[in-house]
């Protein structure tokens, strides 16, 4: 196979609804690759999987693995014969339903009618193969499922797992495009658990991976959606063969097609991908069918054939001949023959054995050799049946089986060909001229080429729908090849494309930047757009792009790294080259953050496990025992996949530590020695100096630090009583929290805390305490829970300083507010500082003491 960029063609998407895909079919310019086909951006990567074909199962070593597939890469009609046999997909269009001529057949907008419910709705399509419902249409309802897990080591476990039923359809075409569009759509969502590492906001990369014989187009962008908006929606992808690349009979070119897609979890990891089972597609550019469909590709993973029923009294004689003559020798038919006879075609289910097909060949009314032999040697033989068998006065005809027009007809074979036998019956004439014209209908619609494709005849008794009687229109230059054998006459001249990548644009990384192209074709109105890139300058290696509707000239595009880049679009309307045009694209660095809004970060609790934006451990006025190991999680968001990352944590205490992120979060430990209240500040930086920061305020308690002794006055200033902001008066304090000789903490076992304000009703009694903080410096804090004028329900920290002169701070706040202070207060006498011991700025004492005992 060929997989070069000289071989690639390209890829398009069609948008259906509000959202879409990417992509471009016909001949056209390689679509510039930033790595090779099958590396998706770099990025840091996880123990888990994205597959296409199943449930991923862990192996051996405890690593997620695809489940035992039947995956193919070979592209020819032999395999193509074995996957219809192995699948026992067979392909059946009523003849007799289409008589008239009909329009050639394009892809919808998107997917919709019985046929596709049916199709959809079927066993055959719940498989990780999907069905071949006919050789113009394939569907799939099956479901695409990601595992991320814990470290590759035997008995690793699932973190988190996404399963997303899907509906795939995807239609071929005979309108003169060598094309193939692929429709996807999110049918529902299961995430597990609900707020792990795989969420709805997850990114799917999908694209269509073409191979086999060279020739067939693919892009290597990818489309990328958030999970919830790949749902509900119709994306497509539009696959296109090269006619030039064949030298074949009709320019026969067969290709293996298959989704390829990875998933980037909620923290930038990429689980690595897959691709789904290959299928394969046949597209030609045979004359015979006129001059509108001289191009086309159909599934050949099907068992064509061709249907009569007995219950359909238009055709029922030449049924019955067929089902006897494909019982022979166990049905006697004409003409006698002393060995037992053998005549192919038979429709069985399961096999799809060209050994035993019909081959058809051009018929006896134009110029065609086996044809005409076959009708030599049935006219010579109908000619010798007795009145019984075969009656002109009744108004029959001498019917045939195999038809004239196949190469197994009675003039067959010469050897090394296996020399088959036939049969023949005088049936009604008019059930013979509805047959023929079904006959030539079947070969339109399933798109039998000359001699390559072999076909099966099967003979039902079911009864049938549509017209009771078999009308059947003129012949059709466009459609009939036995009036016009040449296929309709000269081609007429199509002019080119045109392309407009539209002006150059700037944005930031990560983050969707609106593409303002244009394409146009005289014939077609818009023709098939496809959008490629590649890197220019200041781009990271394997940093890639991707488009949010590539096969739309307005469009987005989405990079994972800063940088210049080129985005070329790409136009074709499947008869001329390709064009393209070009634009650049600048975008900018996004620094890393943690998490939206302006709060304080002390304040910001992610809603884990795992963490979300924000810190999530330790949380705020979190308490530990001194000498134990504090954990550390500061999840971060980051729009561009490709960036790396450091961490430098301050931990307070003069110590700081600088490491790499791990999962879009700054992870580490730490354990503090002395007691104190530590505000932890933790800075992120990207790899293109890009920075966010996050605090949070941890206390550090130790039984056998000390204990503190406190009374005394100071002048309770403005403000300080925020329910009487201009009250003033003179506070009395008093405290004396101590922990007891086996108190474990972190709450001390005696003391108590009380404060008034003389000349106003703020009153405070301790009702518990909760912690006691005395450090190294004479600095001290006490926090608990209190009454305030009598009632329950308010919290409390008393800081003390043992300094020169003393200081004082109480803060008080209802309960309702809070499990520790933030912006709704009760009580502070020294409003906007700190709560950190350190910085907390307690007021000068105008009488008494406060002393530290250590």
């Amino acid at each position: 196979m060929t997989r070069g960029r000289s071989a690639r063609r390209l890829l398009a998407t069609t948008a259906t609804g509000a959202l879409l895909a990417m992509g471009l079919t016909g001949p056209a310019q390689a679509v510039p690759e930033p790595a090779p086909r099958g590396a998706p951006p770099a990025a840091a990567t996880a123990d888990g999987l994205l597959s296409y074909v199943g449930k991923p199962v862990q192996d051996a070593t405890g690593r997620f693995v695809l489940p035992q597939g039947t995956r193919s890469s070979t592209a020819s009609a032999t395999d193509a014969r074995r996957t219809a046999e192995r699948l026992d997909q067979h392909s059946f269009n009523d003849p007799l339903n289409s008589l008239a001529a009909t329009d050639p057949r394009r892809p919808p907008v998107q997917p919709g009618g019985p046929e596709v419910e049916d199709c959809l709705n079927s066993d055959g399509a719940r498989s990780a193969f999907g069905r071949v419902y006919n050789r113009f249409m394939w569907c799939q309802r099956w479901t695409l499922s990601a595992v991320r897990g814990s470290a590759q080591v035997p008995g690793g476990i699932k973190l988190a797992t996404m399963d997303m039923d899907f509906s795939a359809v995807a239609y071929g075409r005979d309108d003169g495009n060598r094309g193939v569009t692929v429709f996807f759509r999110g049918d529902s969502l299961a995430l597990w658990p609900a707020n792990g590492y795989i969420r709805a906001d997850a990114k799917l990369y999908q694209r269509i991976d073409c191979e086999g014989e060279s020739g067939c187009g693919t892009s290597d962008a990818y489309v990328m959606r958030p999970l919830s908006q790949w749902m509900n929606t119709w994306h497509s992808w539009t696959i296109d063969s090269d006619r030039s690349r064949s030298t074949a009979a009709d320019l026969v070119l067969r290709h293996k097609w298959s989704f390829e897609g990875y998933l980037v979890d909620s923290f930038n990891v990429r689980l690595p991908g897959s691709e789904s089972e290959k299928r394969t597609i046949r597209c030609d550019s045979a004359t015979i069918f006129g001059s509108k469909r001289r191009g086309a590709c159909i599934f050949d993973d099907v068992t064509p054939h061709l249907q009569y029923s007995v219950k359909d009294p238009k055709v029922d004689e030449v049924a019955e001949h067929i089902r006897c003559a494909q019982e022979a020798p166990y049905c006697a038919t004409w003409p006698a023959k002393d060995t037992a006879k053998l005549i192919p075609g038979k429709f069985v289910e399961g096999q799809r054995n060209d050994l035993l097909a019909l081959h058809r060949v051009r018929s006896a009314k134009t110029n065609s050799p086996i044809a005409d032999a076959n009708r030599r040697v049935v006219r010579a033989a109908c000619a010798k049946l007795p009145t019984h068998v075969y009656d002109t006065s009744k108004g029959q005809e001498c019917d045939e089986y195999p038809f004239a027009s196949t190469k197994e007809g009675a003039a067959c074979c010469d050897p090394p060909a296996f020399d088959w036998d036939y049969s023949i019956l005088g049936v009604s004439g008019a059930d013979n001229n509805c047959a023929g014209q079904g006959l030539k209908a079947y070969y339109r619609s399933d798109r039998i080429l000359y001699h390559q494709d072999g076909f099966f005849v099967r003979i039902t008794d079911t009864p049938v729908a549509g017209p009771a009687t078999c009308d059947v229109t003129p012949g059709d230059p466009e459609t009939d090849d036995d009036v016009d054998p040449d296929g309709g006459g000269p081609i007429p001249v199509d002019h080119a494309p045109t392309a407009n990548a539209g002006p150059d644009v700037s944005g930031d990384e990560g983050r969707p930047v609106v593409l303002r192209g244009s394409a146009s074709d005289p014939e077609l109105g818009t023709p098939n757009v496809a959008w490629g890139y590649r890197p220019v300058s200041g781009v990271d290696p394997g940093a890639s792009c991707s488009f949010g509707d590539g096969a739309a000239a307005t469009t987005t595009v989405s990079c994972t790294d800063d940088g210049v880049w080129e985005v070329t679009i790409h136009a074709n309307d499947g008869v001329n080259p390709g064009v393209s045009d070009s634009a650049l694209v600048t975008l900018h660095n996004v620094a890393p953050g943690f998490g939206p809004g302006a709060a304080p970060a002390r304040t910001a609790v992610a809603p884990g496990p795992p963490p979300g934006p924000g810190l999530s451990s330790p949380q705020p006025w979190q308490v530990f025992r001194a000498g134990t190991a504090v954990p550390l999680v500061a999840a971060f968001t980051e729009p561009a996949e490709n960036d790396t990352h450091t961490c430098v944590t301050n931990w307070d205490d003069g110590s700081t530590t600088s490491y790499p992120a791990v999962d879009l979060a700054c992870q580490g430990s730490h354990t503090f020695a002395h007691p104190g209240m530590y505000t932890i500040r933790t800075t992120v930086t990207d790899d293109d100096g890009g920075s966010a920061g996050a605090e949070v305020l941890v206390i550090v308690y130790d039984p056998d630090a000390g204990f503190a002794t406190a009374g005394g006055h100071l002048a309770s200033p403005a403000g300080a009583i925020t329910g009487a902001p201009t009250a003033t008066g003179q506070g009395h304090f008093q405290f004396n929290p101590k922990y007891l000789p086996h108190d474990e903490g972190p709450a001390p076992g005696n003391g108590k805390v009380r404060f008034d304000v003389k000349g106003t009703s703020f009153r405070l009694a301790d009702e518990s305490l909760e912690w006691l903080v005395v450090t190294p410096d004479d600095r001290i804090a006490v926090k608990g829970t209190a009454t305030v004028d009598g009632r329950s329900g308010y919290g409390f920290v008393a800081y003390g300083h043992d300094a020169d002169p003393d200081g004082f701070r109480l803060v008080a706040w209802p309960l309702s507010a809070g499990a520790y202070p933030q912006d709704t207060l009760s009580y502070d006498n020294r409003p906007g500082a700190d709560y950190d011991v350190d910085v907390a700025d307690p007021q000068a004492v105008d009488s008494g003491s406060i002393q530290a005992h250590h």
